[in-house]
């Protein structure tokens, strides 16, 4: 046998008392038609699915998650369970507007996505200070009724790092958070009527990656709930 490359025979004939055998190789098609047929069916799939957390299209649900991380572990967690960290970094600001950027908690149980210019400028200020913290959404409010808390919450906060003050949002910004068991939907806390309660924000699923994902127009406060 010759090796792929080399000078010999041509792959596909055979030597006869009467001559060389006619080549009868496999058409193109047969081999490269299937291909292309899976290739277009994913990015078919693609087109048509909301796009995964993290760019988890392709692997969603591939690798087991990590035990999830509680700031008030259940029962049976305490022993083993590792407390969740705040996460704290800055979002420069531009001339128009905020840069586009996405921030997560160093387990990635929450993450907070910011389209471009969707914090508004101001004069004197060339950086927000982005914080997520870990909460037991037990101490801030009651579940809705029918549903129970399947997470921490998680408070999100921008704030203009020079003066303190809050950003002023231009548009809604994208919130993720993992679930412990099989939440269906992110709460947030609403304190607008003066007593605190929780809302539910439209929510997209991803059991592979035990996320949910909402679009929310404020910051604040938010938590995953199951039925």
């Amino acid at each position: 046998m010759t090796a792929r490359g080399g000078v010999g025979p041509a792959r596909g004939t055979r030597s006869s008392v009467n001559g060389p055998l006619r080549r009868h190789p496999t058409p193109w098609r047969r081999v490269l038609l299937p291909g292309i047929a899976a290739i277009a069916a994913y990015l078919a799939a693609v087109a048509v699915t909301p796009p995964a957390p993290h760019g988890r299209t392709l692997y969603d649900g591939l690798l087991p998650q990590p035990p999830y991380r509680w700031v008030r572990p259940p029962g049976g967690r305490a022993a083993d369970n590792e407390q969740p960290k705040p996460y704290t970094t800055f979002l420069p600001l531009a001339a128009g507007g905020s840069v586009p950027a996405e921030f997560a908690t160093d387990d990635l149980q929450a993450t907070l996505t910011l389209p471009a210019n969707v914090v508004e400028p101001r004069s004197g200020e060339t950086r927000a200070r982005v914080t997520l913290t870990p909460l037991d959404p037990d101490t801030l409010a009651p579940p809705p009724s029918g549903r129970r808390f399947d997470g921490n919450a998680y408070r999100m906060d921008a704030v203009y790092d020079a003066s303190g003050a809050p950003v002023t949002l231009r548009g809604p910004v994208t919130v993720v958070l993992r679930y412990a068991a099989h939440a269906t939907t992110i709460l947030r806390l609403d304190r607008s009527g003066g007593k605190a309660a929780w809302v539910r924000l439209a929510t997209t699923v991803y059991t592979g990656s035990q996320e949910d994902l909402a679009h929310s127009d404020t910051l604040g406060v938010f938590v995953t709930s199951s039925p």
